[in-house]
């Protein structure tokens, strides 16, 4: 059985997206999983949906409460409240205290499967903590690169995104033992916060562990990206459907219940297997037809008829002005 776990705090809508994600996961795997959801009393009223999606497809469902966070880790953090980020960002880390697994796969409620989970839980985390994926199209500006990733200590070709994780529970528990606090990671949060009481840029769990792990290739095994295919960048998001298939989905800004763009269609088609299907196209079409979002037409006109932009950047590019 293939153990898998998704943590969240509902910000508004948030556990419909939840529950895309294992849809789409149930719907491309003939493997028995056993899922695990970490939340806290924000997702109650909505335990029966997921237990019922769960039943359907022959899964168990096991529901944690949310785990206890020290208050010194989360003061480190900006704005600690419903927003941006939550204290459910950091439950990830406490997996291997909830559950009694050597392995689980975690991923964010922002997830779409294209591929099956067994795929992930094929991959060897022996004597690591950790597999995670990078990918080789993210870059970064100078400023980012001098200011926070050699700042931090983070090594640019292994950085990771911590939206789909491999985590080896067991290796996890052995560690912690030896950590005041049971837990690996608060202790080395809270010495990263004293060598670094101004962290910029802090992206909750995501760059704490970066600065922990990504130099450190005997904690971290790194995967392609096609098990954590981020649809945020900016050529990614007029994709076609087809050039998805095959990959794990993720889309970490951007989120197809907020904007619209092409490759979002990959989440409305699972959006409309859910018990608010019959509001798919509705949804959709206040997102792509937003009057206030002239970026989104001109991208449209793009995906609908890319060759006279291609012509017109040929043209472009040969002009003294762009030629320098």
């Amino acid at each position: 059985m293939i153990h898998c776990a998704i943590c969240f705090h509902n910000t508004g809508q948030l556990y419909q997206a939840a529950y895309v994600a294992l849809l789409s996961c149930f719907a491309n795997t003939n493997s028995a999983l056993h899922v695990h959801m970490v939340v806290d009393d924000s997702v109650r009223p909505y335990h029966a949906l997921f237990e019922e999606l769960c039943a359907a497809h022959g899964h168990r469902l096991t529901i944690h409460p949310a785990p206890s966070v020290p208050g010194s880790v989360l003061s480190l953090f900006h704005e600690n409240s419903v927003g941006k980020y939550t204290a459910a960002s950091l439950y990830r880390l406490c997996l291997h205290e909830l559950i009694d697994a050597d392995k689980v796969i975690y991923f964010d409620c922002d997830i779409v499967f294209e591929r099956d989970i067994a795929d992930l839980d094929a991959i060897d985390v022996d004597g690591v903590w950790m597999a995670a994926t990078h990918d080789p199209e993210r870059t970064w500006s100078m400023r980012k690169r001098g200011y926070y990733l050699k700042r931090l200590g983070i090594a640019e070709d292994r950085y990771f995104n911590s939206g789909v994780l491999v985590l080896n529970l067991k290796k996890l528990r052995e560690v912690s033992r030896s950590s005041p606090d049971g837990n690996v990671f608060w202790a080395y949060y809270r010495e990263l916060a004293a060598r670094h009481p101004h962290l910029p840029y802090p992206i909750y769990d995501q760059d704490m562990l970066n600065a922990m792990l990504s130099r450190d290739r005997e904690r971290l095994a790194l995967t392609d990206a096609s098990f954590n295919y981020e649809l945020c960048l900016f050529k990614r998001r007029c994709l076609p459907m087809d050039a998805l298939r095959g990959k794990i989905l993720h889309f970490p800004a951007l989120k197809p219940w907020q904007k619209f763009f092409p490759a979002h269609m990959i989440y409305w088609k699972y959006f409309a297997r859910t018990p608010w299907g019959g509001e798919t196209c509705e949804r959709i079409a206040e997102r792509m037809f937003d009057p206030k979002d002239t970026r989104m037409r001109m991208l449209m006109d793009v995906w609908r008829s890319p060759g006279p932009f291609r012509w017109l950047w040929k043209l472009l590019r040969h002009t003294p002005l762009l030629r320098g």
